[in-house]
């Protein structure tokens, strides 16, 4: 982005992804023989989680939120995740992000990983 003196490592990429948590039951589609990618519909037995990622453009990663349906989770949840690791943890009503998340992840994670790596364009 040389014609806005915007310097790699002040761009960032922001994305939430959903995952379908469980076990699926066997899925038949029935469609044209032409689609090469039918959508799948789920059983609704399954869990929704949310995780909320950014990398700038120079490879940098800020610490992920993962979003799971409910109010409250179970530390038991996160044993896998090791202390070199950092990450937020957050419930919602259905596992979805909503505003009042974005601005957690904006204040707890963008904000707290890039408040000393902003460079100002020359």
């Amino acid at each position: 982005m040389r014609h806005l003196k915007i310097r790699s490592e002040n761009i960032y990429n922001m994305y939430a992804k959903r995952f379908l948590l469980g076990q699926a039951l066997k899925v038949k589609v029935i469609c044209r023989k032409e689609y090469k990618n039918p959508r799948y519909s789920q059983d609704g037995n399954r869990e929704m989680l949310t995780v909320i990622e950014c990398v700038s453009a120079d490879g940098r990663v800020i610490p992920p939120m993962y979003i799971y349906k409910g109010t409250m989770h179970w530390m038991g949840w996160h044993a896998g995740v090791t202390s070199q690791q950092e990450a937020t943890f957050a419930g919602s009503k259905k596992g979805w992000t909503d505003q009042e998340l974005g601005l957690e992840w904006i204040k707890e994670n963008f904000q707290e990983y890039t408040k000393d790596m902003y460079i100002p364009p020359n």
